[in-house]
């Protein structure tokens, strides 16, 4: 990576990026390892140079961290140029302004799981409202880091197995799925700082832990969503943002 980023002036870049290494997995042995923060600095400052509008930010590495599990060899053996590859399709055609200056994207989906929620689970949706607090303000760790922090980890990579197979849709999926299956425990909430440790936690639940029977309930749970229905809902609120 140094040949890398003394050619094509990538230093500012590079010193981000090592600042969030060590903050990437903490607790995961792996990424002690100085062979795997090499792949991930690597992996993350090509990317940065590779799409300079985008460049660095805050979210990837833990992004990338599971690109390089996920393609990890039997052996052990590290696969960072197919990291980087699956690291920009889903930036290109998955997850297209997520990560860019503005996070058009991010916002418009993190509005329209809003509305999905408003009509899905209205009872819900006016219980969250009351605490004038935005949805926002919760959920976009879940489309920025793709649950990574939010979910164990075999089932992040069941999770994201659909969305590169079906795209963007899955994450609202997923997210809505949360709203149902905790829709008692949030009932139970009266203030600001509950709803605060409520969303820290409601995705570590033993539901969460079998991989199988957790996406076979988010598609079971969360009915029908095409999407031609959410490409219009992310047009309309387009509108409304600008």
């Amino acid at each position: 990576s140094s040949g890398i980023n003394a050619e094509y002036g990538g230093e500012k870049q590079l010193d981000i990026i090592r600042r969030d290494l060590p903050r990437t997995f903490p607790e995961n042995p792996s990424f002690k390892q100085p062979v795997m923060l090499n792949n991930l600095q690597d992996v993350l400052l090509a990317f940065a140079l590779y799409k300079p509008e985008i460049g660095y930010c805050q979210g990837l590495n833990f992004i990338v961290g599971t690109l390089l599990l996920a393609t990890q060899k039997d052996d052990g053996e590290l696969r960072p140029e197919e990291c980087f590859w699956l690291l920009v399709s889903l930036i290109d055609d998955i997850l297209p302004d997520y990560y860019s200056d503005r996070m058009t994207s991010l916002n418009k989906d993190c509005l329209v799981l809003d509305t999905l929620l408003k009509k899905r689970l209205p009872k819900i949706h006016t219980q969250l409202s009351a605490f004038d607090l935005p949805l926002q303000m919760f959920v976009t760790k879940w489309f920025v880091c793709l649950f990574v922090d939010s979910l164990p980890m075999q089932t992040v990579l069941r999770v994201w197995d659909v969305i590169f197979n079906e795209g963007v849709k899955v994450i609202f999926r997923v997210s809505v799925y949360q709203f149902v299956v905790h829709k008692y425990e949030l009932k139970q909430i009266s203030d600001a700082s509950g709803l605060a440790l409520f969303f820290r936690e409601m995705f570590w639940d033993n539901a969460a832990w079998d991989s199988y029977a957790y996406m076979k309930n988010v598609f079971k749970k969360t009915g029908k969503m095409a999407r031609k229905s959410l490409e219009e809902k992310r047009c309309h609120q387009h509108n409304i943002m600008y």
